[in-house]
């Protein structure tokens, strides 16, 4: 049934007298209707929403200011930021395999109404797990982007408390606020609240939570969507990994991704032939997105402040820097030149050539043939 989804969670809260949820939910379906240009129930809905706004009910709504959060009950702080989708223009570069499962979890609450149709439901648990810096935040945002829905990005320096029992209650009531609001609900640092709970060093506040967190994970109704994410998963509970339909390794990008990366990050700052670009390419495996934009970034802003062209061979000279290419201890220019040679002529033969080092280092194919010589020969 079309818009299964968005009914279901009306009649729900209208049987739980909860009016907030009804009129986010109303408004969604409105949304939804508009899309498929179904004029007369627009139109129905919209005076049903403005004869209940006239009878002063003040409900919170999508595009609301009294968009209403939940807070700590001890700080009175807000227990998460909520980014609107006019205000979401995320863009991430991801591996093939990532795009490829990323898309198949959006496209899943896409077709919820068929699923629910065939009685089988969506998937709407997503654990992104990885190394620092290679997009897991970004993936949340990107999939709240596609879907249209409002990201809420828990603030654990408000939801973790430090009076007994305040953390539990706070995970419940966040957990509680995304169920009457159309959103995808953000946990990013995971491991902060979802840590094992077998671990010594821990008190036993750390076991409530993490009951806490399951019993709110298991109650989440199949409509709404949970993202957590986490670079250090071996830290996670086990009962926490079973709680997520989707697991998705977010893996440093290949070499494919980073081709993308480039460009994204140089912006109109420099124009970059693709000899150049797969040259980069090369140089940039093993490093996370995070680690090449701050590279690039860098570049950008050294150029700037020294009033310098910005050149590509300045992302190679804050790649060495970023890599500790060259060894803090006094060296001559030579000994320098020598290292750099040695490194970019090691990445791969075939792609770093004598002449192509030369131009990379602003030295002639000459030098770099007796350097690389001599580092042979010793």
């Amino acid at each position: 049934m079309k818009y299964s989804v968005e009914i279901g969670k009306i009649v729900e809260g209208a049987l739980k007298h909860d009016y907030v949820k009804v009129i986010n939910y109303t408004k969604q379906l409105i949304e939804k209707l508009d899309q498929d240009g179904e004029s007369r129930a627009v139109g129905k809905f919209q005076r049903l929403l403005l004869q209940n706004n006239e009878n002063s009910l003040s409900p919170v709504g999508m595009g609301s200011a009294e968009y209403s959060v939940p807070v700590d009950n001890e700080s009175r702080t807000l227990l998460a930021d909520i980014i609107m989708p006019t205000e979401n223009e995320t863009k991430v570069v991801l591996s093939e395999s990532n795009n490829e499962k990323i898309s198949a979890f959006v496209k899943s609450y896409q077709k919820a109404d068929l699923l629910n149709s065939l009685g089988i439901g969506i998937s709407n648990t997503l654990l992104l797990y990885g190394p620092p810096g290679c997009g897991k935040t970004k993936c949340a945002y990107l999939i709240a982007q596609q879907l249209g829905l409002p990201l809420v990005v828990a603030r654990l320096d408000s939801l973790i408390s430090s009076y007994l029992g305040t953390t539990a209650k706070n995970i419940r009531s966040l957990f509680e606020f995304a169920q009457r609001t159309p959103c995808v609900l953000f946990l990013d640092e995971f491991d902060a609240i979802a840590k094992a709970r077998d671990d010594n060093n821990e008190l036993g506040e750390l076991k409530r939570v993490v009951n806490s967190l399951l019993q709110n994970v298991d109650n989440l109704n199949r409509d709404s969507l949970l993202i957590a994410a986490t670079n250090h998963d071996y830290l996670l509970d086990s009962a926490v990994w079973r709680r997520f339909d989707y697991r998705l390794e977010i893996e440093l990008p290949d070499r494919k991704a980073i081709k993308e990366m480039i460009p994204l990050f140089l912006g109109n700052s420099i124009n970059i032939t693709e000899k150049e670009l797969n040259e980069l390419s090369y140089v940039f495996q093993g490093l996370s997105g995070a680690n090449i934009e701050e590279i690039i970034k860098k570049t950008i802003r050294v150029a700037v402040i020294e009033n310098n062209e910005i050149t590509i061979h300045g992302i190679y000279e804050e790649l060495f820097t970023f890599k500790k290419i060259v060894p803090q201890n006094d060296l001559s220019n030579r000994e320098v030149l020598k290292i750099k040679a040695k490194f970019l002529r090691s990445i791969d033969e075939r792609i770093f050539s004598l002449q192509i080092i030369a131009n990379i280092l602003c030295s002639s194919k000459t030098t770099i043939q007796k350097l690389l010589k001599e580092e042979s020969d010793g």
